[in-house]
């Protein structure tokens, strides 16, 4: 086992100088407002793929719970036909260009995702925003999407690994916009008509809410032509305000559902910095060790766990996270309370910490090695986090920690946890897991 560490340590560092010295000349990353629509847009020379995000700020910390799915249902119907175009002629259309739509919902926005071939952007460009200003909605189509919704959200519950998240989120979140799924209650989905999505589109598909980022090998008088054609078909629409970012998830907490099955899944989170925030390096950095020695204690040790980890997500309010199965989750919840212990009462050891910092390096620019990596990197800092600039301060901040800042996070943050957990509730113990 050993030898096998060792083995994805010097790979990682191999793979982390190859990319330090193949990589080419930064591109330029340009940041702009046109006609009151603000553009992103990267330049990526010699890059045969172009890469549109449509985004809606907001998401369901905008909508809510109760309308939390309602934007993924408007762009999920949108791609199957506009005013314009039916159904089997966009479709044709787009693969005829070879275009792909892809949707993107989260707590804090909803995107439409365009991919195309670099040669044929303008065609592309004409569809994507077609899509975009004159749905077509029609009825048929809305219902193939709803049922799909309807589906996707039921199953939840028949997969313990999906379902513990929510269980674990709702508590976290509760009485915040975050509580429920992005894809909101299936009797919302269920209930809702062409006139409302009409409706919806006509409100809040609006220049105050959007944000257009554009990746790659294009000219930046083009893109911004393509953004002021587009801004002058959309609405200014009321000025976005969303609840207040403060939000305290409260005292320990736990949360049980009982399921008759052989593991009990175990959720455990707690309150994390946003992107962009000074503490965000070291809290990425802390929970990759915390899973690393998760993975000793639960799993090599003492064998409590098959499967296990710890990470962080993006969202305005954030949220880190880790997780265990396991037969025996009094004990492996102890082991979890001991190397969190462990890692706010001493400092992490310089050796451990490089190569934390190593994989956490490599992590990140594989994250930003693809174009459409790219365009979901932008948006993400720009929509969750303090602004798109401060992703290229991320590194440098990153490469400048020390033992110091991993163990003050570790001590700041890993605390307060809410367990959710799938499983056999009398083998629970309640006062151990709201100990921390």
């Amino acid at each position: 086992m050993s030898g096998r560490v060792i083995r994805i340590g010097v790979l990682t560092a191999v793979m982390l100088g190859i990319m330090a010295c193949s990589r080419p000349e930064a591109v330029e990353t340009t940041g702009f407002i046109v006609d009151g629509l603000q553009v992103i847009f990267k330049d990526t020379p010699g890059n045969p793929v172009v890469m549109g995000g449509f985004y809606l700020r907001g998401g369901a910390n905008y909508m809510g719970e109760q309308l939390a799915g309602t934007e993924r249902f408007l762009f999920e119907t949108a791609t199957r036909g506009t005013k314009t175009r039916a159904k089997n002629e966009l479709n044709g259309r787009l693969e005829s260009v070879g275009i792909r739509f892809q949707i993107a919902s989260g707590y804090d926005f909803t995107g439409l995702i365009l991919r195309c071939p670099n040669n044929h952007f303008d065609p592309s460009w004409n569809l994507f925003t077609d899509v975009i200003l004159n749905p077509r909605f029609d009825p048929d189509d809305l219902n193939v999407v709803r049922q799909k919704m309807i589906a996707d959200i039921e199953s939840e519950r028949d997969q313990p690994e999906r379902h513990v998240f929510r269980v674990a989120n709702d508590l976290f979140y509760d009485e915040h916009p975050y509580e429920g799924s992005v894809l909101g209650p299936a009797s919302k989905s269920a209930g809702m008509s062409r006139n409302d999505l009409l409706q919806y589109h006509r409100s809040d598909v609006t220049k105050n809410r959007a944000l257009l980022v554009i990746v790659g090998d294009l000219d930046l008088q083009d893109v911004t032509s393509k953004a002021r054609d587009l801004a002058r078909y959309l609405p200014l629409g009321p000025e976005l305000r969303l609840p207040t970012l403060a939000f305290d998830p409260g005292k320990s907490d736990l949360r049980v559902v009982e399921r008759r099955l052989p593991t009990n899944y175990i959720m455990g989170l707690v309150a994390a910095p946003r992107p962009g925030h000074p503490d965000y390096p070291a809290f990425t950095v802390a929970l990759r060790i915390l899973s690393d020695r998760l993975g000793l204690e639960v799993h090599t040790r003492t064998g409590l766990a098959t499967h296990y980890g710890a990470g962080f997500d993006h969202r305005i309010a954030n949220l880190g996270y880790l997780h265990v199965a396991t037969a025996k989750p009094d004990g492996a919840v102890m082991a979890i309370f001991r190397t969190v212990d462990q890692m706010t009462i001493e400092p992490v050891p310089e050796k451990q910490l490089r190569n934390a910092l190593t994989t956490s390096i490599t992590r990140y620019l594989l994250e930003n090695e693809s174009t459409q990596d790219q365009l979901n990197q932008l948006a993400m800092w720009e929509i969750v986090g303090e602004g798109w600039e401060r992703a290229d301060q991320y590194l440098p901040e990153i490469r400048a920690l020390r033992p110091t800042d991993i163990q003050s996070v570790a001590r700041k943050y890993l605390r307060n946890f809410h367990f959710g957990v799938v499983g056999n509730p009398r083998r629970i113990s309640r006062e151990l897991f709201t100990s921390r």
